[in-house]
């Protein structure tokens, strides 16, 4: 299974949520014959999941993630600070994600079961240098997003 270059994602993940899923990776990562190392995020996003795996056709899309609700104060100009690769969704059941819960960050007990679906990520990371949101435009659009653009939920996006 490739790499899809027709488009990627930009979307929000809270921050203690992100560096809470590298403590799972890490954990994943030493578990022996343990071949999936991912993480599931919720989201309320069904529609726009739907349309990724759709235009996808089985291949992992490069998503680039605003780490939200960050403790740090809020820069002038956005920017997504982490990178994976997504490789489906998932529909809740009841709320919940109905894969194993050793895929949710520990940061993620606590969320209330509302989610409509959990998208799957792996080879999470955070970037060593940042990408400036206003660098990348929303599919199909003919400007990039503002400086100050904040994404509220998952964005379709021309690949950089």
């Amino acid at each position: 299974m490739g790499v899809t270059n027709s488009f990627a994602i930009l979307a929000p993940v809270p921050e203690i949520h992100l560096i809470s899923g590298q403590e799972t990776i890490a954990q994943l990562s030493n578990e022996p014959n343990n071949e999936i190392v991912k993480l599931a995020f919720g989201s309320m996003a069904f529609e726009v999941f739907r349309q990724i795996d759709e235009l996808r056709q089985l291949q992992s899309v490069e998503v680039f993630i605003y780490a939200s609700d960050s403790t740090a104060d809020q820069p002038l100009h956005t920017q997504a600070s982490w990178h994976g690769l997504y490789i489906g969704h998932v529909p809740s059941r009841n709320g919940r994600y109905p894969g194993n819960k050793k895929f949710r960050p520990p940061s993620t007990l606590t969320d209330k079961p509302t989610w409509a679906v959990f998208w799957e990520v792996q080879e999470l990371k955070f970037l060593d240098k940042p990408i400036e949101i206003a660098s990348l435009k929303g599919l199909n659009k003919k400007s990039p997003f503002s400086s100050r653009f904040i994404p509220e939920g998952p964005v379709l996006i021309e690949y950089p």
